[in-house]
This record gives C-alpha cells, structure tokens and sequence, in this order.
C-alpha cells in the first residue's frame, strides 16, 4: 500500500468524479497503467476501465513502476502510484510527496476538474 499524503476532495461521489481524475492523470502521464486496488484487477488501457464498478485504484506512470510496485521494490521513485479513494462526498488521492513540481500540477488540475458543475450535470 502506499504510504504519504492524503488529499481529500469534497465532491459528489460518484463515477463521474473518479473519471475525471484518471482523464487529468492521464495528460501527465499518457503511459499510465491501472489496477483496482481491491480486487488486483489490472488493466493496460483507460478505455478498459469499470468505472460503475471501481471504488479504489492505483493508477502507476507506466509499466515499469508498475512492475516495480508488483515486484516489491521499495526503492521505487517517489510519486511513482498515486492512489484514489472514491467515496460518496469526496475523491481521496493519496500521493508520497504532494510538494513537487509534477504533484503540484497534477492536483491543481484535478481540483478544477472536480469543480466544474458540468460533471454533474445527467
């Protein structure tokens, strides 16, 4: 499990909400690969992705930090999983080192995203 910070963000809990946060995630790292942190379920591309269904994933840059979390490795890089909590009135992104530079970026964009009445419009 990864360690660090958590970043709770007030919102309506729902599919929508964990979407958006994979869709910013993803236009940082475009390699990004995804696994359902309650089942182990694994999936290479973001179109394979159960939203109805995930309440927690781990979401890794790309393949070799992925393999390196699998493998154990604690030497793995700082920031190299983030990890999102989905819960009905809020969005929980648990990261090593919120302060830098990438981290930063990130979670500003994904506060905005989650922001936006838009989401919640049906």
């Amino acid at each position: 499990m990864i360690g660090g910070t958590d970043i709770v963000i007030p919102v309506k809990g729902d599919s929508e909400a964990l979407d958006a946060c994979v869709r910013i995630i993803r236009e940082y790292w475009p390699q990004a690969r995804f696994e359902n942190a309650l089942t182990g379920e694994k999936h290479n591309h973001y179109e394979d992705l159960p939203f109805g269904r995930l309440r927690e994933l781990f979401v890794y840059p790309d393949a070799l930090a992925e393999t390196a979390w699998d493998q154990g490795e604690p030497a793995a890089a700082t920031n190299s999983m983030l990890y999102l909590i989905l819960s009905p009135d809020s969005v929980t992104v648990v990261v090593d080192d919120p302060e830098t530079d990438e981290m930063r970026s990130i979670m500003d964009s994904i506060r905005s995203i989650l922001a936006m009445d838009i989401l919640y419009t049906y």
